[in-house]
């Protein structure tokens, strides 16, 4: 590996410049005996980053399972610069990226004492650049200057915030590839006003609510029955009526590799699966990709069957941008979100049918969908 050693390891602070604001990350950098490993931390979670290449001309840092990667130009004097690479689009999509060697903030510079308390929830507006409004939940937690927290919608929540208070004012952002975002805001008399920036923009408004609420998600999205034939990642065709699921209930998720609610529910159901399956129940993942052909959705799935070791099938129900479950599932309505998870009983009646999903980052909210999701299930094995 010709001029490895030209990634200096330790801390590197970036700066992603997208259309409205720039969103900052730290990644931590070492070598070991096959190269380079990364951790990338946003806000709670730590993401690990393997498969980094170095050469002579470039670094390619991929992220996590995800079809993107950080590809950068070697560094100079402590500095570097590259891109945010979208490799799922043709074009490929790239964001320019900088990066500073040795700078451990995220938000450095002088913060005035905090006159606001946002821990708690705030039920809020969001508005899009379209002027399309929906109603979400900010959940906040601060301690003196450092603020942490999520933004949940019904299709599913922005994942973890990392940031600062200052005064009235706070600042906050996240980075996992995907979900990359700054939200810049304010309180005043109670008031919280807001923008999402990254490539798009988005207001909030909203007051402090601890009842706050998001609509049923059991009532969002209807299918009459699940029946599919779909192939497995070896080209198998798989159906709720193999001999693997008869009598069983079966969970069924709509899955993207490049939705990082996904991921989050993956990371989920799978511990849960292995100690789980004895009692009966079986999982399904029907995949619809947004790859540029069906080969390369193969490839990326194989990719999260091995990462993930996934114990359960994973079938190819879409391969590009252009297929839609409502497509392939015959009788499924208003399809809103991916990860939507379908509950079916022994006779593979559908039984809920849950849209979205509030992760890790969401706290309270999470924990209420893990003991949801466990009632059903205790429900279906009576």
């Amino acid at each position: 590996m010709a001029h490895s050693q030209t990634l200096n390891t330790g801390p590197w602070r970036f700066e992603l410049k997208t259309t409205y604001g720039k969103i900052p990350f730290i990644i931590h950098f070492k070598k070991n005996k096959k190269g380079f490993v990364g951790s990338l931390q946003n806000g709670k979670e730590t993401i690990k980053l393997n498969d980094i290449t170095v050469d002579q001309n470039k670094i390619s840092i991929p992220l996590q399972m995800y079809e993107m990667s950080l590809e950068m130009n070697l560094p100079n004097k402590g500095m570097m610069d590259g891109a945010l690479v979208r490799h799922n689009k043709n074009p490929k999509v790239e964001t320019p990226v900088i990066a500073v060697h040795g700078a451990r903030e995220r938000f450095p510079g002088k913060k005035n004492p905090p006159t606001i308390d946002l821990t708690g929830r705030w039920a809020v507006t969001l508005t899009d650049d379209q002027d399309k409004a929906e109603s979400g939940i900010l959940v906040f937690e601060q301690a003196g200057h450092t603020l942490h927290g999520s933004i949940l919608t019904t299709t599913g929540d922005y994942r973890y915030i990392e940031g600062y208070v200052s005064g009235s004012e706070f600042e906050a952002a996240s980075f996992d590839g995907v979900y990359n975002y700054l939200i810049k805001g304010n309180v005043n008399n109670g008031k919280l006003e807001a923008s999402i920036l990254s490539s798009y923009k988005t207001k909030i408004e909203g007051k402090k609510d601890q009842r706050a609420a998001l609509p049923d998600a059991y009532k969002q999205t209807q299918v009459a029955a699940m029946n599919f034939k779909f192939p497995d990642l070896k080209g198998k065709m798989v159906s709720l009526r193999d001999e693997k699921f008869k009598n069983k209930p079966v969970i069924v998720q709509f899955f993207g590799s490049w939705c990082p609610n996904c991921i989050d529910e993956m990371n989920y159901l799978i511990p849960w699966y292995k100690e789980n399956q004895k009692r009966g129940v079986e999982i399904i993942a029907l995949a619809f990709e947004r790859s540029l052909d069906q080969n390369e959705a193969r490839r990326q799935l194989l990719k999260v069957q091995k990462k993930k070791a996934l114990p359960y099938p994973l079938l190819i129900a879409g391969s590009t941008s252009q297929d839609k479950p409502a497509d392939k599932i015959p009788g499924l309505k208003n399809f809103i979100s991916f990860p939507t998870t379908v509950f079916l009983n022994r006779k593979h009646e559908v039984i809920k049918v849950h849209a979205g999903f509030t992760g890790p980052s969401t706290g309270e909210f999470y924990e209420n969908w893990k003991t949801e999701f466990n009632q059903t299930v205790d429900e279906l094995l009576k």
